[in-house]
């Protein structure tokens, strides 16, 4: 009995379960993306995939590219199998080999479907591709990222009353800004017109 109990005891803390993903707010990993693209898997291999881009929302590089898969796990599943047809909407970053990988994992790959996203588990904010990517243009225009993970700061070069009257025609930008407030970002102030 003690050695089941012992036994036991060793094999807990080995479990995967209670150990939760490290989300990235989505202000920064826009802001650390290289790429941000839509468009569709056209061949899946055993470590990559390769993507044929539709639309560039941020950054530019070739139409195909490939992209590397990540490794599921419990707490980071993949929400739908890849294969060949697949609309993504990809938050990419540049390897030191060429070629591109998701940014957070399942956070930098967004499955579209109906041109709606797939995933329950996003903000409502998410509510379609077309908002999602106007948002992410606005966002780009409006902030700038300086540092990464706990010391970062982000830089306005809007007012805060223009960003105001921005968030109310777009909801995705919005949701961006009041994840972006957290920072208490630095507005520059223009001297000169």
């Amino acid at each position: 009995m003690k050695l089941l109990v012992c036994l036991f005891l060793f094999l807990i803390p080995s479990l995967n379960y209670g150990f939760k993903k490290k989300e990235l707010p989505y202000s920064i990993v826009i802001s650390k993306a290289d790429l941000i693209v839509d468009g569709i898997v056209s061949k899946v291999s055993k470590n990559t995939y390769e993507f044929t881009i539709k639309q560039f929302v941020k950054g530019r590089s070739a139409t195909k590219i490939n992209v590397s898969i990540w490794k599921e796990w419990l707490c980071d599943p993949r929400i739908k199998e890849l294969k060949a047809g697949q609309r993504l909407i990809l938050f990419l970053e540049r390897t030191a080999y060429g070629n591109f990988t998701p940014i957070n994992q399942s956070t930098g790959e967004l499955y579209v479907d109906n041109d709606t996203f797939i995933n329950i588990l996003l903000p409502k904010d998410f509510s379609n591709p077309t908002v999602l990517k106007k948002g992410v243009s606005m966002f780009l225009e409006t902030y700038t990222l300086y540092g990464y993970s706990q010391k970062c700061y982000f830089v306005r070069n809007k007012s805060i009353f223009e960003v105001y009257r921005m968030t109310t025609s777009n909801s995705f930008f919005k949701f961006l800004v009041q994840d972006v407030e957290y920072y208490k970002p630095i507005e520059i102030h223009q001297l000169f017109y």
